[in-house]
């Protein structure tokens, strides 16, 4: 069947982008482009985007535009707006905000009670706006001002065309105006090329005929064909090399045998790291004397371009080659004194300071976690050494091998097997889009045990010396830190005490700083919640958001535990003895609300008037150490479900016939004891299930 509506077809060329400036455009695309044109009163079936060096294109199919835009809009709770059947200035203050009458108020149903809703029009803006607008919405790390009208873009914009249908569109993004063509490749087919409609099969065809491929997916599966299937497995190489061309083109060369004898992590960052070429194995995997270089486009003299790139891969292999040998006259042990010349971080000492604190903190934290003690001194013995790379002539000329230099330096050594593999694996994850699950296949125990307390050092450090976590400016990857941080406990499940992990921590800086742990640890709590919101993928505002939000009322010391809830709570969220849960904790927050005295102290059963609030009690003492003991054992759904099932009606029944809020002081906190032991059965050891609106 045809689909309806219209296609549209959106293209903004400009001069080459940076490889690694691409995550930012399709974070705009798959966000705020489809927000753009909902504001332009415009839905669609389908959004296919594309990106190439010089250019990002958007096609969208069964575009359709909506007569009248309504959305919703709620007010306050049934509760708030109305007093004894009469309106209310919340009522008022709602109507007159939204131009809408009392009568055409509908209600509706959230976990907090009844509020109100209405629907109104939403003012629609031309499409125009969104050709103009999405390219301010990109993200870049750079940005630069190119023309008199100081247009923001980390290139200029050198061209841009828009159909729907076959009719062109006209807007303006900075000083260029849309027009009905575009450009091939740069240098092999540099005229304008003419576009007539939206047909993306007729537009990516022509881009090919002029020696550009538009998908990025086409581009790399062309390069992992030309490089071999091992060389591929360097998928970041490949994205990045897939960046930079349009049109992949294979060239190969080859460097003298005897640059074999160096470890195969030096030779292929020589390789990769200023030329971005690929190192080739036989069939056996082993690494041979060839490389393959992807071009940008077909050259008349492929072989004068290997012998260029043969020229400097050997320069660098030389080069690589003289620093490992300098290097291997010092065992790593001995180059561990001359960290005392590295200063770490302004005024924290040097980083043999930062030597000694991690070999005592990963002790601490390695036994915390239940770690054996053979674990426990690798661990130790990879904190003595995981820095001594750092002052070897290999890492200063080639500062992405720290941690690898290190690795190789330590078999050598003849180091325990598993301390080499810390001493490289402390630094991952490299970036933080790897799943948690491939980072515990790729990390042990060792390394993540290594990596959890580099990053508390260095946390403990800067927001002692008061520098702040700004997610705009961040010279010293706080957040790439924090997020590395609570991947890692994730991935191998570490279990231990925030708390007492960042006191030893700060303890060990002494007077090198002067914030206590605890004002750090106020800092870090936001801070860690912010990261692992991040690590689960969750938008501000969502449902999930929402529980994660519950989860952290509930205590923030433990962070797998944290994961450990979500994971089982997000499972069972739409469950009805959920929803009995959060309408228990509602209920019950809601009266302790405005309770002023101490209610940790057991409630008085003399004191007990009324037949529902002893039966309440009862089944507070008959079922609270199941309920604790499933939470313990981390059984957090059969414990919320558990107490969903148990305190539901009786909690009902209990508000419905008993004034909890009685004249008599005894009484009413005796009552209030009642509904705490209840409320903190579930807060306390699971979620505040009352922060949920929408269960």
């Amino acid at each position: 069947m045809k689909k309806s509506g219209e296609s549209l077809l959106y293209e903004v060329g400009f001069e080459e982008v940076p490889s690694d400036y691409f995550s930012g455009i399709h974070q705009a695309i798959l966000k705020f482009a489809p927000e753009l044109l909902a504001e332009c009163g415009y839905r669609f079936d389908e959004i296919h985007f594309f990106t190439t060096p010089r250019r990002l294109v958007i096609s969208l199919s069964g575009l359709v535009k909506e007569q009248a835009s309504r959305i919703e809009r709620l007010g306050p709770l049934k509760s708030q707006a109305y007093q004894d059947g009469k309106p209310t200035p919340a009522l008022t203050g709602f109507l007159k905000s939204t131009g809408k009458r009392e009568e055409e108020i509908v209600m509706k149903d959230t976990l907090k009670g009844q509020r109100l809703s209405v629907e109104v029009e939403k003012e629609l803006k031309p499409l125009q706006f969104f050709f103009e607008q999405f390219p301010k919405t990109i993200s870049f790390p750079k940005l630069m001002r190119w023309e008199s009208e100081k247009y923001l873009f980390t290139r200029p914009i050198r061209w841009s065309f828009a159909f729907l249908g076959r009719r062109k569109q006209n807007f303006r993004i900075a000083n260029v105006k849309s027009d009905n063509v575009t450009f091939g490749h740069r240098f092999l087919a540099p005229r304008p090329v003419r576009i007539q409609s939206s047909n993306l099969i007729h537009f990516v065809r022509k881009l090919k005929n002029h020696h550009v491929i538009l998908c990025t997916k086409e581009r790399i599966k062309s390069i992992r064909k030309m490089v071999g299937q091992r060389a591929a497995q360097d998928e970041p190489l490949v994205q990045m090399v897939a960046n930079l061309v349009e049109e992949p083109c294979r060239v190969q060369g080859v460097f003298d045998k005897e640059y074999l004898s160096l470890p195969e992590p030096v030779l292929k960052t020589c390789m990769r790291k200023h030329q971005k070429i690929f190192a080739q194995y036989d069939v056996s995997g082993k690494l041979t004397n060839k490389f393959v270089a992807i071009i940008n486009g077909p050259r008349k003299n492929p072989k004068l371009i290997a012998r260029h790139y043969e020229s400097v891969l050997k320069s660098r292999l030389e080069d690589a080659r003289f620093f490992f040998q300098e290097d291997r006259k010092i065992k790593l042990e001995k180059q561990v004194e001359k960290l005392k010349d590295m200063v770490f971080l302004g005024s924290l000492g040097s980083y043999l300071d930062k030597t000694k604190r991690l070999e005592e903190l990963t002790v601490a934290l390695a036994k915390e976690c239940g770690q054996s003690d053979s674990v426990t001194q690798c661990v130790k013995r990879a904190a003595r050494l995981a820095k001594a790379d750092l002052v070897t002539h290999l890492v200063y000329e080639f500062p992405e091998l720290q941690g690898i230099a290190g690795f190789e330096y330590a078999c050598l050594d003849q180091e325990n097997r598993e301390v080499a593999r810390a001493i490289r694996d402390h630094y991952l994850p490299e970036n933080l889009s790897i799943s948690f699950e491939e980072l515990g296949k790729t990390v042990g125990i060792e390394g993540a045990i290594l990596g959890v307390c580099e990053r508390i050092d260095l946390l403990t450090g800067a927001l002692g010396l008061n520098v702040e976590l700004s997610s705009s400016e961040d010279p010293y990857a706080l957040r790439r830190a924090g997020g590395a941080l609570v991947k890692l406990i994730r991935a191998h499940e570490l279990k231990f005490s925030m708390k007492r992990l960042i006191q030893f921590s700060r303890d060990q800086f002494g007077s090198l700083i002067s914030k206590t742990a605890v004002e750090i640890q106020e800092k870090l709590t936001p801070f860690f919640k912010e990261r692992i919101a991040f690590e689960l993928h969750l938008k501000t505002g969502s449902a999930e958001h929402e529980l994660l939000e519950a989860i952290f009322a509930s205590g923030f010391d433990d962070l797998s535990q944290i994961y450990l809830k979500f994971n089982e709570l997000n499972q069972i969220k739409t469950h009805e003895s959920f929803r009995r849960a959060c309408k228990v904790m509602e209920r019950t927050g809601n009266i302790l609300k405005g309770a002023r005295t101490d209610l940790s102290s057991a409630w008085d059963d003399a004191l007990f008037q009324e037949p529902c609030e002893q039966v309440l009690a009862k089944l507070v003492k008959k079922n609270e150490e199941s309920i604790k003991k499933l939470a313990l054992n981390g059984e957090f759904s059969k414990a919320v479900l558990m107490f969903g099932d148990v305190f539901f009606e009786p909690v009902h029944e209990f508000f419905d016939r008993v004034l909890v809020n009685a004249e008599d002081p005894k009484i009413r906190v005796n009552r209030h004891m009642l509904v705490n032991r209840v409320n903190q059965l579930c807060k306390a050891f699971i979620a505040d299930l009352s922060k949920l609106t929408n269960s």
